[in-house]
C-alpha cells in the first residue's frame, strides 16, 4: 500500500485512478484483443470505403496489407507477453510454420501474377489483386491470433 501512495505522489494521481490502471494492466490482454479486432474491424471498412472511392485501387490495398502487417506484428507481441513460458513456446512453433506457410503462399502468388502480368494490359491490376489476396492471407492468420 505503501508504494501505490508513493507512486500516486510521484505521479500526482489519486490512489483510487492507479488502482483503476493497474486492474486495467493486469486485464489488458482481453482487451487489447478486443480493441485489435476493433482496429481490424475499422482497416477492413476504411479499405472498402477507399476502394469505392478511389481510381487507384492498387494503393487501397498496399495501405491495407501494411496496415495488417503492423497489426498482427503488434498483436503477436502483446499475446506473447501475456502468455506464460510452455505456452509462449507454442505460440513461436506456429508462428514459424505459419510464416513458412506465408512465404510459400506469397511466392506461389507471386508467380502467378508474373505470369499473367504477360497476358494482361498495362497497370496494376494483378499487382492489387495479389496485394489484396497477401492481405487476406494476414487477415485470417490475425483472426486467429485475437479468438486466442
Amino acid at each position: 500500500m505503501f508504494i501505490f501512495s508513493y507512486i500516486c505522489r510521484i505521479l500526482n494521481v489519486p490512489m483510487r485512478n492507479l488502482f483503476l490502471l493497474t486492474l486495467l494492466l493486469l486485464g489488458s490482454g482481453a482487451a487489447y484483443s478486443q480493441t485489435s479486432q476493433a482496429s481490424l474491424d475499422s482497416l477492413e471498412q476504411q479499405y472498402q470505403e477507399c476502394l469505392g472511392s478511389s481510381t487507384n485501387m492498387y494503393d487501397c490495398a498496399l495501405n491495407y496489407y501494411k496496415q495488417l502487417d503492423s497489426l498482427l506484428t503488434n498483436t503477436l507481441q502483446q499475446l506473447y507477453t501475456n502468455l506464460d513460458k510452455p505456452q509462449q513456446q507454442q505460440l513461436e512453433q506456429e508462428q514459424a510454420a505459419w510464416e513458412e506457410k506465408k512465404e510459400e503462399y506469397f511466392k506461389k502468388i507471386d508467380e502467378r501474377v508474373e505470369k499473367m502480368h504477360k497476358r494482361t494490359m498495362e497497370g496494376l491490376d494483378d499487382e492489387m489483386i495479389s496485394t489484396d489476396n497477401k492481405a487476406a492471407f494476414l487477415k485470417q492468420r490475425l483472426t486467429t491470433l485475437l479468438s486466442i
